[in-house]
């Protein structure tokens, strides 16, 4: 595993990839970022699926709660790890809340630079996704593959070379979007150190993207 306080390469633009809702990053992600010392911070998040989160998270909390004691109550089983899966969809991203300690205890800025469009796209299913049906099948039916899976897959990548997943035609967008933003942000902070974070896959940047701010790529888990 990558440890904070091994020699990282001083630079003015750090990637920093996660495995999103993976429980080692409330640990990982604090010890980084104070290691890193960042003076802008920017996030594969939405301002959509921020505030969305910010307003109706702990509703859907309670929705989810309310249906699995009805399930339990009826002698269906429900996985503690598969609630907090459901949680961790509809809660403000664990990557946000730690950042944003972070800025308000050192002063730095905080930017959630992510595409708008594809965080409505999927946030409008949420009532589809976050009734007793579906609810059911995750808690009590679903095979656990998730994070696990996402850890062989970069463990693949970044042991071995072996690229095991696509880079999407949505990943392309968003990553030209989020660079974008980015840029503009680095313009306005020029000579900041800046940090990224978002999802591991981002860090393969396949069309070259992000190669302009010349980033120190950091898996914080391997």
């Amino acid at each position: 595993m990558a440890r904070p306080d091994n020699e990282v390469s001083p630079c003015a633009f750090y990637m920093l990839g996660i495995i999103h809702r993976d429980r080692r990053n409330d640990e990982l992600l604090g010890k980084w970022i104070d290691a890193l010392t960042p003076e802008v911070i920017t996030l594969e998040l939405s301002p959509y699926g921020l505030a969305f989160r910010q307003a109706m998270g702990k509703a859907y909390r309670r929705r989810i709660d309310d249906i699995v004691r009805s399930l339990e109550g009826e002698g269906h089983p429900c996985l503690s790890g598969e609630v907090e899966d459901l949680y961790a969809y509809v809660d403000v991203p664990r990557e946000f809340t730690i950042a944003d300690e972070y800025c308000r205890r050192s002063g730095a800025r905080l930017y959630p630079v992510d595409m708008d469009l594809f965080s409505w796209m999927k946030l409008r299913e949420i009532d589809e996704l976050i009734n007793r049906t579906n609810v059911e099948k995750s808690v009590a039916f679903r095979v656990r593959e998730g994070r696990g899976a996402e850890n062989v897959l970069a463990s693949l990548y970044f042991r071995s070379g072996v690229s095991a997943f696509s880079y999407t035609d949505e990943m392309a967008l968003r990553d030209g979007f989020m660079c974008r933003g980015i840029g503009a942000l680095t313009k306005r902070f020029s000579g900041k150190r800046f940090l990224h974070i978002g999802g591991w896959r981002h860090l393969t940047d396949p069309l070259g993207f992000y190669a302009r701010f010349q980033p120190v790529k950091i898996f914080p888990y391997d």
